[in-house]
């Protein structure tokens, strides 16, 4: 069977979560993505330099096996990149003569506002970014600050924005970067051996000068601004002079401005000053739109019963919902055969990782207190502070929601009887309505567990 480069580094990917385990996958390569293939060349992005050198020193050898296993091509190789995420600002003439081919470089085609799906946990997002992309410098939506997970949508809606400044609006220009990105360009104006010409203080200068002359700024993943004191600095001012100015400033996160520390006061009041929209996880009836449409595009069809189960099995992420498709795909291509329900079954339960297997009150108790930074035997222990009773009584109530296992049987394992189990899952439920910031918290358990 002959897969195509982006098939084949999916299956790659599918097989690198199982051997290196979920933890250290979500580390390092939730976020690699498929940039091109040329001359036997897997080029895969990263959305730093950290993660590009670290990758590359670690697991490239290992992906690169499995890679050659799956295509049975000897030759192949990978080179990590985290470039194609970002617009390389310098590259820009001061005149933006470039603009069309430079953006068609470092923008997804199908990431236009025509090719997402609106529900309920993302329709605030949406409309907002439709709003900034008609109707520069809003006061009301300036900033534009969208935040939530990994794979709900946020980096679809910025570049569908830019998008539609391109194709819609000749006489404005934008920029689009990561913090990331942005800090680097800043360092090397700091520089003045670096490759800019004359001054440091022109340097700086030419820097600031490719924010001023944009229309709109996109900012991905502020919060590695995070512990940037000087690149804080430069952003504040770069900031104020565009919102004077009345331009758009969009900008993206993986949480609310108040959880990204450490960072300056007034940079979160900034942040927080024009609209806030959170994107959470898609409900099913979203998740199942989205299943149709990436079937739709990969011109497969499946009985409305196959296309239920994965939509209810399949949680997480937009991302993780087109994996599932993906994997699909393959098998189909594979086997010449449209797949039967049973078939899906087993597929999207190899492409979860055998959750069901890994699901039990060992491994939600590790999970969740890893993301609430504690000990996982404490969980277990007589402590009653708020900060292990809380992440035990979420654990309660996971074990409760995602296992079949009945209330006095995870009473046993926390070595309490079920009374206590019943009031932790009253306490999480009213938590969760009554703080944003404690439900995402909640949420990125789960993801964890499910990815």
């Amino acid at each position: 069977m002959v897969f195509s480069p982006e098939d084949a580094f999916d299956l790659c990917l599918d097989r690198a979560r199982e051997l290196m385990g979920v933890e250290k996958f979500n580390s390092w390569l939730a976020n690699a993505s498929f940039r091109g293939y040329s001359g036997n060349v897997v080029t895969v992005g990263l959305d730093s330099d950290i993660r590009v050198n670290f990758v590359s020193q670690h697991y490239k050898d290992k992906l690169e096996g499995l890679l050659r296993e799956i295509t049975g091509n000897d030759s192949i190789s990978i080179k990590f990149t985290h470039r194609p995420e970002t617009l390389n600002l310098g590259s820009f003439s001061s005149s933006f003569s470039s603009r069309d081919q430079l953006f068609d470089n470092y923008l997804y085609p199908e990431y236009v506002f025509s090719r997402f799906i609106s529900g309920p946990t993302n329709e605030l997002a949406h409309a907002s970014a439709v709003a900034v992309a008609h109707n520069l410098g809003h006061s009301t939506q300036n900033p534009l600050f969208i935040y939530g997970g990994v794979g709900l949508g946020k980096t679809h809606l910025v570049q569908a924005i830019a998008h539609y400044v391109r194709d819609n609006k000749p006489g404005e220009t934008f920029a689009y970067i990561s913090s990331s990105q942005f800090t680097s360009d800043y360092i090397r104006a700091l520089d003045p051996s670096s490759s800019f010409e004359h001054s440091s203080a022109r340097q700086m200068e030419k820097f600031k000068d490719r924010f001023r002359k944009c229309d709109y700024l996109i900012m991905e993943d502020v919060q590695f601004l995070a512990g940037k004191d000087s690149t804080q600095e430069q952003f504040f001012q770069i900031f104020n002079e565009l919102y004077l100015m009345g331009k758009q400033i969009v900008l993206t996160s993986d949480r609310h401005p108040n959880e990204i520390e450490p960072l300056e006061e007034r940079l979160i009041s900034r942040f927080q000053s024009g609209m806030l929209a959170d994107i959470k996880p898609p409900r099913f009836e979203t998740r199942k739109a989205i299943l149709n449409q990436k079937l739709r595009d990969e011109n497969i069809r499946l009985d409305s019963n196959v296309v239920d189960y994965i939509a209810e099995s399949v949680t997480s992420n937009v991302r993780q919902l087109e994996g599932a498709v993906n994997i699909i795909a393959a098998n189909m291509r594979i086997q010449n055969t449209t797949p039967s329900l049973e078939n899906v079954r087993n597929l999207v339960k190899e492409f979860l990782g055998s959750a069901s297997r890994r699901l039990n009150p060992a491994s939600i108790t590790a999970v969740t207190a890893d993301v609430f930074g504690v000990n996982k035997e404490a969980l277990k222990g007589k402590k009653r502070k708020r900060e292990i009773l809380v992440p035990r009584q979420v654990a309660m109530f996971l074990i409760r929601e995602m296992t079949e296992l009945p209330l006095e049987e995870i009473g046993d394992y926390f070595e309490r009887d079920h009374s206590t189990v019943v009031n932790a899952i009253k306490r999480v439920n009213t938590l969760m309505e009554q703080d944003p910031s404690f439900s995402r918290q909640v949420e990125e358990v789960k993801r964890s567990l499910e990815n």
